[in-house]
């Protein structure tokens, strides 16, 4: 139990992942969440395995913590729910 539950239910969800057939060179991936238990663990854990980490945090002073676990950029879960343009390019 070093890990948690919170560790042991992100590595389920990037095992989903990889047996999904998703891989780092498929690009970003987005982690919502990201300055949870569940969240923090997923990036950290993405990261060290090759993948470009977006996190996704509703607490943007948690930000520096997010790119020490491995973000690569930091995103606010407002962003996330604003109705885009028509035909906004895919992010």
């Amino acid at each position: 139990m070093a890990i948690g539950t919170a560790g042991y239910t992100a590595m389920l969800c990037v095992l989903a992942l990889e047996d999904g057939g998703v891989d780092p060179v498929d690009g970003d991936i987005l982690v919502t969440g990201a300055a949870g238990g569940v969240g923090s663990v997923a990036v950290s854990i993405l990261s060290n395995l090759g993948y470009r980490v977006v996190a996704s945090t509703g607490r943007p002073q948690e930000a520096e913590f997010l790119t020490k676990l491995g973000a690569a950029e930091i995103v606010d879960r407002r962003e996330l729910s604003e109705q885009g343009a028509p035909l906004q390019r895919e992010r």
